[in-house]
């Protein structure tokens, strides 16, 4: 049964009594992109959903991805025809119908060099595959470039060596947002979703089946159980992790695999389409303008080490900045011109028999059953989170013994894509709320929240002070840590600069001017001493300067 339109989706106090009191058919661990995603679905679908995050939603890998909603082009020369399809299918889905409010095209320059990655001929029939599969309208298809062309859009590519190339087009997005109103979805939907609640032990019932499992609220330290007729474990780079908790004998699903982005100024990258670079292996490192800064990566390195502890080293920044170099040799970029970095993991499908290397590797997923009942998922893509969630949540109707239901998210939008989904439509409080503040607080909301723009908008219409960017060039506005406090479930600084806005990333200059006003704003929402408030800053400062100096 669906919320009424008063009630706040995501009062974690709230959640947290249900999840302690409530017997649910799903319980699912991990707020990443696949957790959310089957957390929509199922509750969709009529099942009673519980969902639980360690950390924030978002908080390691799906708010660590290259940004990019697309089909994957490279995998076609390695016969993933199969993934290809599918990606493109949901890239379109998403773009065109479910969230066009955060997924937006992207066209790209492929510079193609003689003795590197793709030939002329191979990169024309791709293309012309890629198009055909993802039905592009014609003023979207791609442009085959002889090499005067291409140095002509892109004045600082290398000439020496360079083939021609051509424009295609594909897709970004912000991955935290996509996460984000999949939970939020969820919870419109009576999911009960509760972030900072770390599990600790998995509990079997009389038939040796999981029953429950042992809870710890993070924040107050109060433990409790989450009972549920099945649970999933969709915690990530974590799942092997939670498996064992099942079953210490079982062997790992997963390959860990880190991609390192790079963030620079604009000005000290100064291309002007995004561009589709290769090494000397024809490997694919993407540079990507948005507006100030300028995105680049990713690698694809094993990695061994503690998920919770992934980072950029030397040799991942070298490794970016000589591809860079190589490809435009006239930009002279050091460690010193990093703005901000990141660092992810992909949860790549295991096969111990398998020595390819890490970017030949599937990224197909995987959903695993063990013999206590529990549904494990791993891998798969940004774009394919939708049809991902499907195919976990048809299995677990099975197994829960309930008749097939036709998947809702197929045609149905995201909460901010959808029609008057906060009861704004044109003549609501929400559309007269943001008819009331300037155009450029009003065009700040509409592309993050899309229809539920309206909420926040509320907010800088009562304090005008609020619909006021954060800090100047910051396209980040007051009223919006008011919002995400309230609705949004934010409980730290990095929650709301990282996650919720990208700021970290996107305006990383910026967003160390705005932390002490963010701060004030929180401290207030929620009744921080100035001891708390300092330590948010402190803490936020350590890692925005550890992302400036990544080595």
């Amino acid at each position: 049964m669906a919320m009424t339109p008063d009630e706040n989706p995501l009062d974690r106090a709230r959640a947290l009594e249900r999840l302690g009191a409530e017997q649910f058919d799903l319980a699912i661990i991990g707020g990443g992109i696949n957790g959310a995603a089957i957390a929509r679905d199922a509750a969709m679908r009529g099942l009673r959903v519980a969902l639980v995050e360690r950390g924030d939603f978002a908080g390691a890998t799906s708010s660590r991805s290259s940004k990019l909603i697309h089909g994957g082009f490279r995998y076609l020369p390695q016969g993933q025809l199969k993934l290809v399809y599918e990606a493109l299918r949901e890239r379109e889905r998403l773009r065109r119908r479910t969230a066009p409010h955060l997924v937006k095209p992207m066209r790209f320059l492929f510079p193609i060099y003689r003795g590197r990655g793709f030939g002329r001929f191979t990169m024309s029939m791709g293309l012309w595959l890629y198009d055909l599969i993802a039905r592009m309208p014609r003023a979207e298809w791609h442009r085959n470039l002889s090499a005067a062309r291409v140095r002509e859009a892109e004045p600082a590519l290398s000439r020496a060596e360079l083939a021609g190339g051509a424009l295609y087009f594909d897709a970004w997005a912000d991955d935290a947002r996509i996460t984000f109103e999949n939970i939020l979805d969820a919870a419109l939907h009576s999911a009960a979703i509760a972030n900072y609640a770390s599990v600790e032990r998995l509990i079997r019932g009389a038939d040796e089946r999981l029953a429950a499992m042992a809870v710890t609220d993070l924040v107050t330290g109060t433990e409790f159980e989450v009972r549920a007729s099945l649970i999933v474990n969709a915690a990530g780079p974590w799942v092997d992790h939670l498996r064992r908790l099942d079953d210490p004998s079982v062997g790992n699903c997963v390959r860990l695999t880190k991609g390192v982005h790079l963030v620079f100024p604009r000005t000290s990258l100064p291309v002007h389409d995004s561009l589709v670079l290769a090494d000397d292996g024809g490997r694919i490192v993407f540079v990507m303008p948005h507006e100030s800064y300028v995105l680049v990566g990713t690698t694809d390195t094993d990695y061994d080490g503690d998920p919770a502890r992934v980072a950029p080293d030397r040799s991942d920044v070298a490794y970016l900045l000589g591809v860079v170099a190589e490809s435009l040799p006239g930009i002279k970029l050091t460690p010193q011109d990093v703005a901000s970095s990141f660092a992810g993991l992909r949860a790549l499908v295991e096969d111990s028999a398998d020595s390819k290397a890490p970017s030949s590797v599937p990224r197909e997923e995987v959903i695993l059953e063990s013999s206590s009942g529990m549904l494990t998922v791993a891998g798969g893509k940004l774009t394919t989170h939708r049809e991902i969630a499907e195919k976990l949540v048809t299995r677990a109707m099975k197994n829960l013994g309930r008749s097939p239901v036709v998947c809702p998210t197929r045609e149905t939008p995201l909460p901010g894509a959808r029609r008057d989904d906060a009861g704004d439509g044109p003549t609501g409080e929400g559309a007269q709320a943001l008819a009331g503040i300037s155009r450029d607080a009003r065009e700040i909301l509409l592309a993050r929240y899309g229809t539920r723009a309206g909420i926040p908008a509320r907010i800088a219409a009562a304090r005008p002070g609020l619909a006021r960017p954060l800090a100047p060039g910051c396209p980040v506005i007051g009223a919006e840590v008011i919002h995400a406090v309230r609705n949004e479930m934010v409980l730290n600084l990095a929650d709301f600069m990282v996650r919720r806005t990208a700021m970290s990333w996107r305006y990383p200059t910026e967003a160390i001017a705005a932390a002490p006003v963010v701060a004030q704003l929180m401290a207030t929402e929620l009744r921080w001493d100035s001891a708390r408030q300092a330590r948010e800053l402190e803490s936020f400062g350590v890692e925005m300067a550890r992302r400036r100096a990544p080595v």
